[in-house]
């Protein structure tokens, strides 16, 4: 029917949009990168949500440590289509050494987040809109003007998910966007933008694993970083 087909539409949408905006895997200026996670969550009374995700990633072509973040999360189902949240973020960030430090070294960041998302049904698709607005603090450039510390970032993802009559196997696609709110005389800067697709399986609605691919590309087209991910995650519902 008409009504189904334009879900296939939109999912077909998301397709073109990965073939045409993400360039070959083979480019020499793209990294590859890997990016693990466990989500553990446990629904509470009168619609609250608590989760705790970790987070492990890979850069350098899998030759180095990018981070380790952990993440702490409370939300509140509103209605049937709407869910606000809030966040906060751990993160361990790996350097090698630079003029400043003669050693490898690690560096903290505090992230929290503020964010709505929003879902529609349609058939067996399902899409949804998230905005997050975030904050992220460097401690090692708390005394240093060279950079915007802490930032404050605009994060605007849609996505569109599909459930297979029959199969607990779900595929996904999203597009996510990055804008930088206090730039100076830029108050909304582009930064970067996310594509990616992949496949969720769930076993008896409490287990779940995640294998993804994504292609994450700064603003920046001569110095910007660039890079393919493959996304690898875990999940277990309390």
């Amino acid at each position: 029917t008409m009504s189904m087909k334009r879900p296939l539409y939109i999912l077909l949408g998301f397709t073109l949009l990965l073939t045409f905006l993400a360039p070959s895997m083979k480019a020499e200026d793209t990294d590859f990168g890997l990016w693990t996670t466990l989500d553990l969550s446990k629904k509470l009374d009168n619609g609250l949500k608590l989760a705790f995700e970790e987070e492990y990633r890979l850069r350098n072509d899998l030759m180095t440590t990018d981070k380790f973040q952990s993440t702490f999360e409370l939300s509140y189902k509103l209605g049937k289509y709407f869910t606000p949240g809030v966040s906060y973020t751990l993160i361990n960030y790996y350097h090698p050494r630079d003029d400043e430090h003669a050693h490898n070294y690690w560096e903290t960041r505090h992230r929290f987040n503020v964010f709505g998302e929003g879902e529609v049904d349609l058939g067996r698709f399902t899409l949804s809109l998230r905005e997050r607005l975030q904050t992220t603090y460097r401690v090692l450039d708390s005394l240093s003007s060279a950079k915007i510390n802490p930032k404050l970032m605009l994060r605007s993802k849609v996505g569109l998910t599909y459930n297979i009559k029959g199969i607990p196997l779900e595929p996904f696609a999203f597009a996510e966007f990055h804008h930088l709110l206090n730039k100076q005389n830029e108050p909304f800067a582009y930064e970067k933008y996310r594509l990616g697709c992949g496949l969720k399986y769930t076993y008896k609605k409490t287990i779940s694993v995640k294998l993804g691919y994504l292609y994450t590309a700064e603003s920046d087209k001569e110095e910007g970083e660039k890079a393919n991910v493959l996304t690898v995650g875990f999940g277990y519902k309390f």
